[in-house]
């Protein structure tokens, strides 16, 4: 995706002393901890490597290597340590603690948030004046927490909407989300061995299992994969499911994103509910299913 001249600058300002502390660091290594590709570290490097102090001689710029893929900073400048916060980023540190603060029960882990907590407002007196509520915790939030600790399967009565249907589900939690202002999580579903995203809000039942989660079972990493074109009118499908997307790139008039879904029929809905505006690429065989919907669709009207 497009990005602005501020995103490219606080970027660089945070790859500097990250690179400092973690000299000889591998360009892809920088590339998958800032989330962007290859290609964007070089050109940003390549941007760093100009910069430096008024004089603008060479004992003012800042020095920094990048040969055979691995990156050192010789000489950081004033670039030496991490951004401080701003307000608005402290605002937002101090919400997430206060919901993780909601669903942990680890009396450690609460001392260590409040600690943090009373460290951030210390530093920035607006937080004090600032007032707000959680919404609580989901019913089934402790149970699958604790699979997840125990490294237990579970087994689940699940409401599923856009199947408009309720099913049985044997799966394995991996780890828990907030997305939208609804928790999920994610879990290895035992049956197809795939990885499968749950609402907790949508559970029925559910109960642990005497059988251990396998820690030999591995998710199929290719059979969830999409590739999308998204037009750049729908850029809000973008910004509304960036959970989903693991690498988007504009290419003129659209976006090209790629990431991971098992749910199929949410692809198929997804995609003929936002048509022309939105193609799908991969996986082929559900291009057909969905081109075959839509010509059965079409077929009502005629």
């Amino acid at each position: 995706m497009s990005e602005s001249a501020v995103d490219r600058v606080s970027r660089a300002l945070d790859l500097v002393p990250f690179i400092l502390e973690n000299p000889g660091i591998e360009i892809s290594s920088l590339a998958k901890k800032f989330k962007i590709n290859e290609k964007q570290v070089l050109a940003d490097l390549e941007l760093i490597f100009l910069c430096g102090l008024p004089g603008y001689t060479p004992y003012e710029l800042i020095d920094l290597t990048f040969e055979d893929g691995l990156v050192t900073v010789i000489d950081p400048q004033v670039l030496d340590k991490p951004r401080l916060f701003n307000e608005i980023e402290a605002v937002v540190l101090v919400l997430g603690l206060s919901i993780m603060k909601n669903v942990i029960n680890d009396s450690k882990r609460l001392e260590s948030i409040n600690n943090l907590q009373e460290k951030i407002a210390a530093k920035f007196s607006a937080i004090e004046n600032i007032s707000f509520t959680t919404s609580s915790k989901p019913k089934f939030y402790d149970l699958v927490s604790e699979a997840m600790s125990s490294r237990r399967s579970i087994n689940l009565t699940y409401s599923s909407i856009s199947r408009d249907e309720i099913t049985q589900r044997f799966v394995a939690p991996r780890s828990i989300y907030l997305a939208q202002g609804n928790f999920y999580f994610v879990a290895l579903d035992r049956k197809s061995n795939q990885e499968r995203h749950f609402r907790m809000d949508l559970i029925i039942d559910c109960e642990l299992s005497d059988d251990p989660g396998s820690e030999e079972q591995t998710i199929s990493e290719d059979a969830n994969l999409f590739d999308f074109r998204i037009n750049t009118r729908n850029k809000y499908l973008t910004e509304r499911y960036s959970e989903l997307f693991t690498d988007i790139s504009q290419q003129g008039d659209s976006y090209h994103a790629r990431g991971r879904m098992n749910n199929r029929e949410w692809l198929k809905r997804l995609v003929i509910s936002n048509a022309p505006d939105i193609e799908l690429f991969e996986p082929a065989d559900l291009k057909k299913e969905i081109e075959e919907r839509a010509l059965r669709i079409l077929a009502l009207y005629q």
